[in-house]
């Protein structure tokens, strides 16, 4: 705690001594405060600003003077493509933050990931709110195969994974228990769990098997991406080669995901699913969030709720004997993004509204993005 201190201290002294600061404008258009967001400023219009800064000697701070914790976003090349940070703008207001030249506080990590291979090649993530798996082959001889996302619901903004895969593999204890920070209490099996993606043509689901290989991206403490990639799968009668690229912010619920298949040369439509369960039902979304939620009553374990959202016109809303889903259609080569994720009634989401108006804001604001104005 001496050493995160005397960092911090030492940042905000050499960034309050330097005059040279970029100033950035950050303009709400919406009517209701934004506090949870992140924020790219390009790198390249900072290098304008600072030719001979290194991408680990730049910081943000609010107009109060204070430092905000940011994080260079690489998406897995060898050079800085973005600045990030999570500013707080009031309704319908804008507010000014500003980049300079200065040491770089330890910021505490808020969104976390990485391969798991003592667990049978899970990649698991998460941020402050909540964390996620998804399975690798190595699982396939004991569970078989799943291509379908896991969600973890948590109660506190502390990372959980290595100390929760740690427990379990030791045997002190398991994460399918509520140890007072949360638990995996989700079933997926052979679906696409909480808001995968599959190809839906001729009114079914066509699921690839678990990922292959996997590469990540960027890792906190603001951000936390990774690309995955899996096995040919047959589409219809196409077979395809699926990429899925995951990324998830800090104050977020929902996880963005980026998916790209190849080895067909024509539109076809994909549908993103959330398993269904006895003990389940759909939580209705107006037509203009380009949504489907569920909840998943567990008793005293809380209720888990789900949903997905997409950014692309909507194909069709259904429902079959496993899946709730939501369909669009796929474009070869062209990169289709969506989002899905998931939240708990013991953390923020006490009835069905709540998770209900938690989209319904989600999709208002992908649509209405912070706009983010360099001075």
């Amino acid at each position: 705690m001496k050493k995160f201190t005397l960092l911090l201290v030492i940042g905000v002294l050499l960034a309050g001594c330097n005059e040279d600061r970029m100033k950035i404008r950050i303009v709400n258009n919406l009517s209701s405060d934004r506090t949870t967001e992140i924020v790219e400023v390009p790198f390249s219009e900072i290098m304008n600003e600072f030719p001979q800064a290194a991408p680990g000697n730049l910081v943000v701070m609010n107009s109060e003077g204070d430092l905000v914790p940011s994080q260079v976003i690489y998406e897995g090349g060898d050079q800085p493509l973005y600045l990030i940070f999570q500013p707080s703008v009031s309704a319908n207001s804008e507010a000014v933050y500003y980049i300079s030249e200065g040491i770089t506080a330890a910021y505490e990590p808020k969104a976390y990931g990485r391969f798991v291979p003592e667990r049978m090649d899970d990649y698991a993530w998460e941020n402050d709110r909540i964390a996620f798996r998804i399975y690798g082959t190595a699982l396939i001889e004991k569970d078989g195969p799943s291509n379908g996302i896991d969600a973890w619901v948590k109660r506190t903004g502390k990372m959980v994974i290595d100390r929760w895969y740690a427990g379990y593999l030791s045997g002190k204890n398991t994460y399918h228990d509520d140890n007072g920070e949360g638990c995996d209490c989700y079933k997926v099996g052979r679906t696409l769990g909480a808001g995968a993606m599959a190809p839906w043509i001729n009114d079914s689901l066509w699921l690839g098997i678990n990922f292959e290989s996997y590469e990540t991206l960027d890792n906190g403490p603001l951000r936390t991406s990774f690309r995955l990639k899996y096995p040919p799968f047959m589409a219809g009668d196409v077979m395809v080669n699926e990429t899925r690229t995951l990324s998830l912010d800090a104050g977020s619920q929902l996880t963005m995901i980026t998916e790209e298949y190849q080895g067909s040369d024509k539109p076809f439509t994909v549908a993103s699913g959330i398993v269904k369960r006895e003990e389940g039902s759909p939580v209705m979304l107006p037509d203009e969030t380009a949504g489907i939620a569920y909840r998943l009553d567990g008793g005293e374990g809380g209720i888990t709720y789900v949903g997905a959202l997409l950014t692309s016109p909507v194909v069709k809303v259904t429902e079959n004997i496993d899946h709730l889903l939501i369909a669009t259609e796929y474009t070869p080569g062209v990169l289709l993004t969506y989002y899905a994720g998931a939240g708990w009634s013991k953390w923020g989401f006490n009835t069905d509204q709540s998770w209900a108006d938690y989209l319904n804001e989600f999709a208002l604001r992908i649509r209405n993005p912070l706009q983010v104005i360099t001075d």
